[in-house]
C-alpha cells in the first residue's frame, strides 16, 4: 500500500493455500524539511540486541522458523523497495524507509533519506512526500512530491509494490519448477498430476503386500483393464468383492510385471468402510523438475493459472457467504477439521486434503505452518512463499484506500478528471471515512485470523 505513510503487512496467504491476512495501516511518519540532513547512525546497541534476539529465536524455536522470520522479512523488504526505487527513479522524494512499525530501534541517515528498524515487526512503509492534499511538505520540494508527478509515474510508484510480489512468485515458480521439483512437475495442470501417481505406501499383511508391490511401483492395468490414475485404480477396487482374485500390471523402473493379488476386507483401524474390498495402498506424487530453461517457459502460464484462481478465492472469501462463514468459524473456536490423509491403501486420493476452508492465518501461523512444511522439504516452503506472494500481490490492489490499488484507483479518476492541461486532485478529506472503515476492517480480520491460529492452531 501507497499512502501519505507508506507501509505493507506481512500477512500471509492460505495454508499455503490460503489468502494472506491483511493488518491495518501504521500511524503517520515524521516530516522533514526540505535541504540535505548530515548523514548518521542512531541505536547501534539496540541493532546489537535485535541480531541476539534473531540468534535466541534460532536457537529456541530452531533454525528453520528463523528461517521463514527472516524469509518474510525479505519479502516485505522486497515490496517495500519497489516503491522506493521507482519513487526515486521519478524523481520523488522519499524521506522514510522502514521495517516495523512504531518506536525506532535502529536508523541510519543516507542523504534526504532516513532508513532504519521500528519495533513493531507487522510490515514496513516507505515515506514519500505529498501522496495526496493533506500532505503539507515545504513548498521548495513541492516538485518532489507524489501529486506532481505524471500519471504513468504515479502509477508506476503505487503499482511497484504488487509487482515486486509477482516479480518475487515468478522467480520462486523458476526455482521450483526447475530446480527443487514439484509434485507432478506442475502446479497447474492437475491431469498431469493425476496421471503422474505412484504407490507411496504398502501396508503390511495386506494383498498389495502379499502381492509384491512395493513403494515406487505403479499400477497400469487392474484385471487387464488399463488404469492411468489413482482415481481408476479405486475405483476398480470398489467395484470388485473381498476374495477376489486380481491381475495387475504394474511397471518397476525400465520393468513391466505382472503380478496377482487376492482382495481382502479393509480392516477397522484403516478407515473408510470396514469389511470393503481392501488392496493396502496409498499412492504419491513423485516430486519432479522439469530443467530452468523450461521452466522459465513454462513459469507464464501457470503464473497466470495459480493468479486467477487465488482472485477465485479472494472473491469467494470477501463474498457475504464467505465473511459469514469465517465468522462462524471464529465464533466456534475455529472447530473446523484439520487437515487428515486419507488412509493408506483406502480408495481416497492418498493426498492432503485441506479441512480448514474459510481459514485465514496470521504472521503467526504462516510462520508456524512453513516450520511444518519445513519438516517435509523445503519444496514446501518455497511454494508457500509463492502462494503469499501471489495473495498479497493481488489484495493490495484492491481499489479501497488505504491499499496500494486505492491510490491505484485515485490516479486513474484523477486522470480521467483532468481537461486540457488542468490536473484534478481528489480532495483526499473525503475518502477519509472510507478509508478508516478499510483500517478497521483490516484489523478485525487480522485480530480474527491470530485468535484462530492460537485457539486452534492448523496441523498440516
Amino acid at each position: 500500500m501507497t499512502h501519505t505513510d507508506r507501509q505493507d503487512e506481512a500477512g500471509p496467504s492460505d495454508a499455503p493455500r490460503r489468502p494472506p491476512t491483511p493488518a491495518p495501516p501504521a500511524p503517520g511518519g515524521r516530516r522533514h524539511g526540505g535541504g540535505e540532513p548530515p548523514s548518521y547512525e542512531t541505536g547501534g546497541l539496540r541493532l546489537v540486541l535485535v541480531v541476539g534476539a534473531l540468534v535466541v529465536l534460532g536457537l529456541r524455536f530452531g533454525w528453520s522458523v528463523l528461517a521463514i522470520v527472516l524469509g518474510v522479512v525479505v519479502m516485505i523488504f522486497l515490496h517495500e523497495l519497489g516503491h522506493y526505487a521507482t519513487a526515486k527513479w521519478s524523481g520523488m522524494k522519499v524521506t522514510e524507509f522502514f521495517i516495523g512499525f512504531g518506536p525506532r530501534i535502529w536508523s541510519f541517515q543516507r542523504g534526504e533519506t532516513e532508513y532504519g528498524l521500528k519495533a513493531i515487526p507487522a510490515g514496513a512503509y516507505v515515506r514519500i512526500i505529498g501522496m495526496n492534499n493533506l500532505d503539507e511538505v515545504d513548498p521548495a520540494d513541492e516538485p518532489r512530491t507524489y501529486r506532481q508527478q505524471s500519471f504513468p509515474k504515479r502509477l508506476l510508484v503505487v503499482s511497484a509494490g504488487s509487482i515486486m510480489h509477482m516479480v518475487q512468485a515468478f522467480v520462486l515458480l523458476v526455482i521450483l519448477l526447475g530446480v527443487v521439483g514439484v509434485p507432478g512437475g506442475s502446479l497447474s495442470d492437475e491431469g498431469q498430476r493425476a496421471r503422474d501417481w505412484e504407490v507411496g505406501s504398502v501396508v503390511s499383511d495386506s494383498a498389495a503386500g502379499e502381492a509384491g508391490l512395493r513403494e515406487g511401483d505403479r499400477i497400469v492395468a487392474f484385471d487387464g483393464e488399463r488404469v492411468e490414475t489413482w482415481a481408476e485404480v479405486t475405483s476398480a477396487i470398489r467395484g470388485s468383492e473381498v476374495g477376489d482374485d486380481v491381475a495387475l500390471t504394474v511397471e518397476r523402473g525400465d520393468e513391466t510385471l505382472e503380478l496377482a493379488a487376492v482382495l481382502g476386507p479393509r480392516p477397522a483401524d484403516e478407515g473408510g468402510e470396514a469389511g470393503a474390498p481392501f488392496l493396502g495402498v496409498g499412492a504419491r506424487t513423485p516430486i519432479e523438475s522439469i530443467g530452468v530453461g523450461r521452466a522459465i517457459v513454462e513459469a507464464p502460464g501457470e503464473l497466470v493459472g495459480f493468479t486467477g484462481d487465488a482472485v477465485a478465492a479472494m472473491v469467494g472469501f470477501f463474498s457475504p457467504s464467505g465473511l459469514s462463514d469465517f465468522a462462524d468459524n471464529v465464533g466456534e473456536g475455529g472447530g473446523g477439521g484439520d487437515p487428515a490423509t486419507a488412509p493408506s491403501g483406502s480408495g481416497g486420493s492418498g493426498t492432503v486434503d485441506d479441512g480448514d476452508g474459510n481459514r485465514l492465518i496470521s504472521i503467526y501461523g504462516a510462520i508456524r505452518m512453513g516450520n511444518q512444511l519445513s519438516e517435509d522439504g523445503w519444496m514446501w516452503v518455497l511454494l508457500m512463499f509463492f502462494q503469499i506472494n501471489v495473495f498479497i500481490g493481488i489484495l493490495n490492489m484492491a481499489p479501497l484506500p488505504p491499499l496500494d490499488g486505492g491510490h491505484a484507483a485515485v490516479a486513474i479518476y484523477e486522470r480521467v478528471r483532468s481537461r486540457r492541461g488542468q490536473r484534478y486532485h481528489v480532495d483526499m478529506a473525503k475518502l477519509l471515512p472510507l478509508t478508516y472503515a478499510v483500517v478497521m476492517g483490516l484489523i478485525v480480520l487480522g485480530i480474527a485470523a491470530l485468535y484462530l491460529d492460537i485457539v486452534n492452531p492448523i496441523d498440516i
